[in-house]
């Protein structure tokens, strides 16, 4: 038999938890987003990586790989920085590319790598200050992959 005094109490206990269930829900999709956008930054760099590596002899390295990452980095919101070196020299446009990479009839030297490196500013799914989220998560994500020239 139910007191009178009692009637309520399921719902001053669900007001109680609400909101560390709210927080885990939160917390669980934020990390997710993270996550994602780390896995598509990761899949991005690695095959510049392996485009760049490949395109010795080609006329436009450096313009065929850049278009591949951002093709592959569409779902990322923020800009995102593009950093390429072959054999240790940081290539910007096609001709220093072409250049590093060699000729289709003389190779580079043995051994050398093509590297990518991608930096993004994270942004958040739940900005502002809902339960603090926007503090624990990183502000910016990097992935560095090396493949060497074929």
């Amino acid at each position: 038999m139910k007191r009178k005094n009692q009637h309520g109490g399921a719902a001053v206990e669900f007001a109680l938890v609400l909101p560390i269930l709210l927080a885990l829900l939160f917390g669980t999709v934020q990390f997710g987003w993270l996550v994602n956008n780390y896995l598509t930054l990761t899949n991005a760099a690695s095959l510049g990586a392996r485009l760049l590596a490949s395109e010795r002899g080609y006329a436009k390295p450096y313009t065929d790989t850049q278009q591949a990452i951002l093709s592959s980095t569409a779902s990322l919101t923020s800009a995102l920085t593009i950093t390429m070196s072959v054999g240790g020299s940081t290539c910007s446009s096609d001709s220093t590319c072409a250049a590093a990479l060699g000729t289709s009839t003389v190779a580079p030297t043995a051994g050398t790598q093509a590297k990518i490196s991608l930096g993004y500013s994270f942004s958040p799914i739940f900005s502002g200050t809902l339960f603090n989220l926007k503090s624990i998560m990183p502000t910016s994500l990097s992935a560095n992959m090396s493949e060497i020239v074929q």
